[in-house]
């Protein structure tokens, strides 16, 4: 029997492909492209659409799903429902597109039943697109089994493993190893620590074979060189408060500490502006990840974190790891509560400012990582985004909208529109109104396959009790 606890720690392990079993083998497939699956043909009727193209409600509409796209959005008084359509009730709910989680894990090839109750975690939280970060070969081929419709998942973008000196030997050794990354089909590069000269290396590679590179900023590179190379995104604001802190702080440039951790209290908050209008000229994405410090620096204690309801749903050992993380982070010198939170007070007002200014954004929350459950943790961070004073909409656009755009696929996902992909989930109550209803679901559709609520439920429970 597979058990849950063979995975601590999978995400910053290169792990070899070996065979794998795959979850909810489903019917009709698309073409190898992924572009589709064949559900057949659904009606949600009467139903409030957000369509999440601008803010605004379409009341008492029905949109058709047919083979894994939306075919018609209209008012119901206008629309001819197909004969052979499953109708879904949508009278007083209100169906968006789905989430996409633009800093997730998948686990690796070795527990394959760990990798069904993870890829269900992201699904039953209204989350049907997943940039996963820090990859390796396996994750190409469950991308392109979910793809074709072989598994139940939401839509992949596969990483490559992260680059770090541990991978890479240097500037040459970078660019063959970029070239290969792309030969094999990986999607994006997942950044590490890597020296200036690699790392640029790296960059140069990237931009002439265009395959983008993301994630973390190296130590020595900093924010000014990674915005300059044409780094795709900057995820958890990495070397932003780095930057903050004046020339004459008196700082040597060593130690920063945790995302610039031990160096926040010399930060200056005017210097934002600068920042963010490099961002906007470099035009680099960020993926804030605000709850992965905001839990470290939560004064709610560990073990009362370990008892959120989502936890039961993960490895006992994954949340034992997570909770001394967090006693660990609170007895370091640099991560004290003023420096912690103040280095939680910065990363919103950087949130806000780079929204107000108009530099990309885009959702995500880095889970499984820090008492993020995957799915479960993305609404976490919609709640801590619109704490820094951003609207309902104005998050949700990040999660929807944003993702597509930057996969220039705008045509793709990420609104209820025709010939988009049926990513959907139907909603109780109007999420524009209060971020929290985003988590009060009556199903989910993910690539034209539906799963109402109570299904939903009943897939928890089995994960739960694994």
């Amino acid at each position: 029997m597979i058990t849950k606890n063979k995975f601590r720690n999978y995400f910053y392990s290169l792990i070899c492909l070996v065979a794998f079993s795959s979850f909810f083998m489903v019917g009709l497939s698309a073409d190898k492209s992924g572009e589709i699956n064949n559900f057949g043909v659904y009606a949600f009727t009467d139903v409030n659409v957000v369509p999440m193209d601008e803010e605004r409600i379409l009341e008492n509409h029905t949109v058709i799903v047919r083979d894994g796209r939306i075919s018609s959005v209209a008012p119901s008084g206008d629309i001819e429902i197909p004969e052979n359509a499953e109708q879904i009730d949508g009278s007083d709910k209100y169906l968006m597109p789905g989430l996409t989680e633009m800093h997730g894990h998948i686990p690796g090839s070795d527990n394959p039943q760990y990798v069904e109750d993870v890829l269900f975690l992201y699904i039953s939280n209204g989350v049907t697109t997943v940039r996963n970060m820090a990859g390796n070969p396996y994750h190409i081929e469950l991308r392109d089994k979910v793809a074709e419709g072989e598994v139940t998942g939401p839509t992949i973008f596969a990483a490559t493993p992260w680059l770090s000196s541990n991978s890479v030997s240097g500037p040459e050794d970078a660019e063959r190893a970029v070239r290969e990354y792309k030969e094999a089909g990986f999607d994006h590069m997942k950044m590490g620590s890597l020296p200036q000269d690699t790392y640029l290396a790296v960059a140069e590679a990237s931009q002439e074979i265009g395959l983008p590179f993301a994630g973390h900023i190296p130590e020595g590179v900093g924010l000014v060189n990674a915005l300059e190379a044409g780094q795709k995104s900057i995820d958890h604001y990495d070397r932003y408060v780095e930057f903050l802190v004046p020339d004459d702080a008196g700082w040597d440039g060593s130690n920063p500490g945790f995302f610039g951790s031990a160096v926040v209290h010399l930060a200056d908050a005017s210097r934002i502006s600068e920042a963010v209008e490099r961002t906007i000229e470099a035009g680099t994405w960020n993926v804030p990840t605000l709850s992965l410090v905001e839990h470290l620096a939560s004064e709610v204690p560990a073990e009362e974190m370990a008892e959120w309801p989502e936890m039961k749903y993960m490895p006992a050992d994954v949340v034992d790891g997570w909770v001394n993380s967090k006693r660990d982070f609170q007895a370091r010198d640099d991560f004290q509560p003023e420096a912690a939170n103040r280095l939680v007070e910065i990363r919103q007002i950087l949130t806000k400012e780079l929204h107000d200014s108009g530099a990309p954004i885009a959702l995500g929350s880095d889970a499984p990582q820090f008492f993020n459950v995957p799915g479960f943790s993305i609404h976490h961070e919609l709640e801590m985004m619109v704490a820094t004073g951003l609207s309902p909409y104005e998050v949700l656009v990040t999660g929807t909208k944003n993702p597509a755009i930057y996969y220039d696929t705008p045509d793709e996902f990420g609104t209820v529109e025709e010939n988009r992909r049926a990513d959907l989930i139907l909603l109780n109550q109007n999420p524009l109104q209060d971020i929290a209803n985003v988590s009060d679901r009556a199903g989910v559709m993910v690539r034209g396959e539906w799963w109402p609520e109570e299904k939903i439920q009943e897939r928890l429970n089995q994960i739960a009790n694994n």
